[in-house]
């Protein structure tokens, strides 16, 4: 997607408005992912934090940035994902805590960020985190520094290739302890982006394709 001048408008304007939730999310969510209602899953109790898609325009193309997560033992473990994490006392809101983990985790100051709305929430089972996606737009090509302890390798994605449905596998066989499951994918460069970030991605292409109508 080529960098237009009324895109971040259109689509500030469109997170202002009601948010097409699951409709848009279970494009990319695995068939085994449970429908679960806010009742259902506040009684689960689950972990609150905040992401931030980190949108900014590089070589005429607007991008996001993704994480590899280091592998570590736990359940998401080298997978691709948003800067993000758990949401601490001191955090005045879940878009402050989006904000501190993207500074903590690949450098960027929240100086440098113009904040755009908020998708919607999702429910993680299998670490029982319930995410709060916030969205930004750099206001400078963002210089990337990675939290070594956290950060694999930082990822730039253009909008464009996830946007272009030869890039989505349906049916990607992914790896996990114990077993191999089927999940749709969005394959950039070798990376597989899968489970929440890609349910939360599918919901912000959703609307990019309506304002590219």
């Amino acid at each position: 997607m080529f960098v237009q001048p009324d895109f971040i408008p259109r689509l500030q304007q469109l997170l202002q408005q009601p948010l097409p939730g699951e409709v848009a999310q279970y494009r990319m969510a695995p068939s085994y992912r449970p429908k679960l209602s806010k009742e259902q899953i506040a009684a689960l109790k689950p972990k609150i934090s905040g992401v931030l898609l980190l949108l900014y325009e590089k070589n005429n193309q607007y991008h996001i940035v993704l994480t590899e997560r280091k592998k570590y033992d736990g359940v998401h473990s080298g997978q691709m994902s948003f800067p993000g994490g758990k949401k601490e006392e001191s955090d005045y809101d879940l878009t402050a805590t989006a904000l501190r983990e993207t500074e903590e985790e690949i450098g960027v100051s929240t100086k440098h960020i113009q904040l755009i709305g908020q998708l919607s929430e999702l429910y993680i089972p299998p670490s029982n985190f319930l995410v709060y996606p916030t969205v930004g737009f750099g206001l400078n090509l963002p210089e990337f520094v990675p939290e070594k302890k956290e950060v694999e390798t930082i990822v730039e994605v253009p909008i464009a290739h996830l946007l272009n449905p030869n890039n989505i596998n349906l049916e990607q066989e992914i790896r996990l302890p114990g077993a191999t499951v089927r999940v749709p994918a969005y394959n950039y460069n070798g990376h597989m982006i899968w489970g929440a970030t890609a349910i939360m991605l599918s919901e912000f292409t959703y609307l990019c394709e309506k304002i590219n109508e």
